[in-house]
């Protein structure tokens, strides 16, 4: 199997893979031609949180050359403080569209990604190539050492399987509830999250000695998930809610640092699944989908 590309989105990987540290030590990597998968199973995750995301190559690679018997696919399995590790030092090299480059900064630079082996290890081999500013070149290679997944073992990587969801609502931004989420945690250890047709959005914290909601108004309803199954819509103010715990929610809202549109949708009892769009929603680079398993409580 071979694997080699340009990293064009320094920036944008670094921010996944922080997102996906804030849930896992580890994460599964699937390559494909066309897309590449960002996957944190159940297990992985201290908080029960899972990610199945799908990236388009084009939105973080350039010169991307893949080839393997297995469909050219490569699925590989990382630590991911390791690959924080060599994001962090590539994006400190190559600097961020948009953001004030570091004065270490190299200038005409690159990053290049290749898998290579150690005697019988696989790599991930990172090269960073750029002029300083005397126009010395200089070159910085980083190699992390990965997992190169069996068959076996990939077939028993299955997304969740999760009920028709009851509503789906666009959410404020994901900084925002961030923010207000990280003072509730002082509250209760779980949230309810309750949405409705109307465009309303609550957030519940109680404890013993406290009550607090906060609500958002005429947030919208993505009109192209309407309901599909010819079962009665159900009444505009009726509000269906999700009870999960602070602290996994808190970890999905990591992927603020991704930015773009981001969609909940509320399945009663069962979960809350969360679609964060890389870009405007309506031409999207990827998306970053978070399952978040319901906590049942005595209410």
């Amino acid at each position: 199997m071979r694997f080699r590309t340009a990293i064009s989105n320094v920036g944008l990987l670094h921010k996944i893979s922080r997102s996906l540290a804030a849930l896992a030590r580890s994460c599964v990597i699937r390559l494909s031609p066309e897309q590449v998968h960002f996957i944190v199973p159940g297990n992985e995750s201290s908080t029960g949180v899972q990610v199945w995301s799908q990236v388009k190559v084009t939105t973080l690679f350039d010169s991307y050359k893949i080839e393997s018997n297995a469909n050219n696919e490569i699925w590989l399995e990382l630590h991911l403080d390791s690959l924080l590790k060599v994001l962090r030092s590539a994006d400190s090299s190559v600097g961020s569209i948009n953001e004030t480059r570091n004065t270490a900064s190299l200038t005409d630079s690159e990053v290049t990604l290749k898998l290579n082996k150690k005697g019988t290890q696989p790599i991930w081999a990172f090269e960073i190539r750029g002029y300083t500013a005397s126009r010395k070149l200089m070159s910085i290679t980083h190699e992390i050492p990965v997992k190169i997944l069996s068959p076996k073992r990939q077939s028993e990587l299955n997304e969740p399987l999760c009920p028709q969801p009851d509503i789906h609502v666009v959410l404020p931004t994901l900084l925002e509830l961030r923010n207000i989420v990280s003072r509730l945690s002082h509250i209760a250890d779980d949230v309810k999250v309750s949405a409705n047709h109307e465009g309303k959005l609550e957030l519940t914290a109680k404890s013993s000695r406290v009550n607090l909601t906060t609500t958002w108004k005429e947030l919208q309803i993505p009109n192209s998930l309407a309901n599909e199954d010819d079962q009665p819509s159900p009444p505009e103010d009726q509000m269906f809610t999700v009870s999960v715990a602070i602290k996994g929610f808190l970890k999905f809202l990591t992927s603020h640092l991704v930015g773009g549109t981001a969609i909940a949708c509320i399945c009663e009892d069962h979960c809350l699944i969360a679609y964060v769009y890389i870009g405007a929603l309506n031409e999207a680079g990827g998306v970053l989908t978070f399952f978040i398993p319901a906590k049942m409580t005595d209410d």
